[in-house]
């Protein structure tokens, strides 16, 4: 806003713009040289009639743009640094709502692309693999997931491991010790070889018991109810207090199962967290909520259940 300045040598008053406010010149009217008051803060950009001084960033309690710049700076530090000590004190909900967030989509897509690999599997072999590969005397010998590496991009490891030879055997425990990522899921209370995915095994489900002279194994055309309601693959945890390795055969089985989700490591499904990420035969990955119904977890788990179940019932 303009400033009425009165010339001390004529006695002159004119209205002065405030960005020439604190600067020298010449009267307009008598040419004496004069000094403005500093009655507003300055500005930066030059003057054609009056000359510019330099200027400090404080000047008489006001500051300079460059000076207000450097102010605003300092506040946003100040304030970033009161988020972080807040966070690290008292925690940050959203914070951790973000990480489950993210650990629940890298979770969708391991469980999607083993679903993905064990129908290319079947495309290939005719049906899925057997989850258990046993010997002729009736030993249980390998888990499906060796014989899933070669459609998961691990073929050089599939390559070392010695299918003449136990799970357990020496060469093979070492080979053991390279877990493949997309058979753990992240933030999962699970360590050292074992596998956070499993299959549901039994009577009545993509998977019947695997014996040298039992039922051949099944592939996605046995599926008799809707295949995107049909559980292919779930999220599990090994038992409690057992050791268990990726390599060995040891699923989840349906006759011991109630259909309780995350209630009882190595028997039902689920995960360390609330509720459990499954993919049905389509290939598809879903979240299944912890409070869903058991009688619709077991329904799922039928191959041939005809069942009736909601369209939405995967996507609550």
């Amino acid at each position: 806003m303009p400033y009425l300045f009165t010339c001390p040598h004529c006695q002159t008053q004119t209205l002065v713009d405030d960005r020439y406010s604190g600067q020298s010149g010449k009267c307009v009217t008598c040419a004496a040289a004069i000094q403005l008051p500093d009655f507003a803060p300055a500005y930066e950009e030059p003057s054609t009639s009056v000359a510019q001084p330099q200027r400090s960033h404080w000047r008489r309690g006001r500051l300079s743009p460059q000076g207000r710049r450097l102010v605003a700076a300092a506040i946003c530090l100040l304030l970033i640094g009161c988020v972080v000590v807040v966070a690290l004190r008292y925690g940050s909900p959203a914070l951790s709502n973000m990480q489950a967030a993210r650990q629940r989509a890298q979770n969708l897509r391991n469980i999607e692309r083993i679903a993905a690999a064990l129908n290319a599997y079947a495309v290939d072999h005719g049906s899925y693999p057997p989850p258990r590969i046993i010997a002729p005397n009736g030993t249980p010998m390998h888990s499906w997931r060796v014989l899933l590496l070669p459609y998961l991009g691990e073929e050089d490891l599939f390559n070392q491991y010695n299918m003449n030879q136990p799970w357990d055997s020496p060469a093979n425990q070492v080979l053991a010790r390279q877990v493949p990522e997309v058979y753990r899921p992240p933030g999962e209370a699970i360590s050292g070889m074992e596998a956070g995915y499993s299959l549901v095994t039994g009577p009545g489900t993509l998977f019947p018991p695997a014996l040298p002279s039992g039922p051949k194994p099944l592939g996605p055309r046995d599926v008799v109810d809707d295949p995107g309601q049909t559980l292919l693959v779930v999220q599990s945890l090994p038992p409690p207090n057992a050791w268990m390795s990726w390599t060995q055969p040891n699923d989840l089985d349906v006759q011991l199962m109630q259909g309780t989700i995350g209630t009882a490591p190595g028997r039902e499904i689920g995960g360390s967290q609330p509720g459990a990420v499954v993919a049905t035969v389509d290939g598809r990955g879903h979240y299944l909520n912890e409070r869903i119904s058991p009688l619709t977890v077991m329904a799922l788990i039928t191959i041939a259940g005809r069942e009736p179940l909601p369209d939405d019932v995967l996507d609550q």
